[in-house]
């Protein structure tokens, strides 16, 4: 599943003209939680400081987004995609989601409420596994070619 959605983030960056970069840095402003800024998002997409800075002049140019400033922070400028740009996308993941939709339909409420649960679930495993801390060796597994859970 994790590599078709993955060449699904090709084909929908190719479908809306963005090179992986961009498309990667259009993803995290659309789902972030919080504000981003040009160097978190920099961060995100492993660029540095002043790559992220004409990632950012580059998607502003072509449409994709604008800079606010933080009403928080004066200072502070943070990013935003245009209402043409999330628009866009859901016209084009619109086919996805419906597909989807689709194949949920034969679930009873409580088992979409499962997985629901699941893939919240393991979601926060991705995110807590994106924070972990370096310093600790993770175990690994019991041989070369097993993977965990086997």
């Amino acid at each position: 599943m994790m590599v078709a959605a993955a060449v699904m983030d090709v084909t929908l960056g190719q479908r809306l003209g963005l090179n992986s970069a961009d498309y990667q840095a259009m993803k995290h402003l659309m789902t972030s939680e919080d504000p981003l800024g040009t160097v978190e998002l920099g961060a995100l997409v492993g660029l540095t400081s002043g790559s992220a800075t004409g990632l950012v002049d580059r998607l502003e140019h072509a449409g994709h987004l604008v800079r606010h400033r933080d009403p928080h922070d004066r200072r502070r400028l943070i990013l935003q995609p245009t209402s043409e740009a999330i628009e866009r996308v859901r016209s084009e993941i619109q086919p996805l989601i419906d597909r989807l939709d689709e194949l949920l339909a034969p679930y009873s409420n409580g088992e979409r409420e499962l997985l629901a649960r699941f893939l919240h679930d393991a979601t926060d495993v991705y995110r807590s596994y994106d924070r972990r801390d370096p310093t600790k060796k993770d175990a690994g597994p019991r041989s070369a070619d097993a993977l965990p859970g086997e």
